[in-house]
């Protein structure tokens, strides 16, 4: 089971990878573009900034999603630094698991509540009328994705807290 696990893991982190690069560079070269354009050719060109904020949040969700994945997202290691033994450690870890889990909750349903919106009331961009629900749904895959690294970290953290060695509760 933890190999179907894995694998799907390298999935998912392969295609945020490939989302990381592509709309990176979609970020870069469109606002090059936009930059260039507006004040060395004189040109306004209309929509670019829009596609270039729809790359962007793509970008930004999937890049906290390789964060949260490699347990980087919200670091704050002074204090766990500090802390004098493992077992200390390890119920400092269990206590960010949960509030990382809460959060994730949270977070999830302020997706569910913007989706809620633009179903009932849908939007779309002032210059190319794409539909808001475009960059949203980045939002949506982020905020699930969340739930489940932050599950995965509870567990991990919950066993090695329970006394299961850390390398079968890494093995997760």
């Amino acid at each position: 089971m933890t190999a179907l696990f894995h694998r799907l893991d390298g999935a998912i982190m392969w295609a945020m990878g490939l989302v990381v690069i592509m709309t990176n560079l979609a970020v870069t070269v469109l606002i090059l573009f936009l930059v260039l354009a507006r004040f060395v050719l004189g040109w306004s060109v209309v929509g670019v900034l829009e596609l270039a904020t729809l790359s962007a949040m793509w970008l930004y969700m999937c890049g906290a999603v390789i964060a949260a994945r490699n347990r980087q997202h919200l670091v704050v290691d002074f204090l766990s630094q500090a802390l004098p033994t493992p077992r200390a450690k390890a119920l400092h870890d269990l206590a960010v698991s949960i509030i990382m889990v809460v959060l994730s909750l949270f977070f999830m349903g302020l997706a569910r509540d913007m989706v809620d919106w633009s179903i009932a009331r849908p939007q779309t961009t002032a210059a190319l009328s794409l539909p808001l629900m475009i960059p949203q749904s980045a939002i949506v895959l982020a905020s699930a994705l969340f739930i489940i690294y932050a599950f995965r970290d509870l567990v991990i953290a919950a066993r090695v807290v329970l006394g299961i060695s850390s390398r079968e509760a890494g093995e997760l």
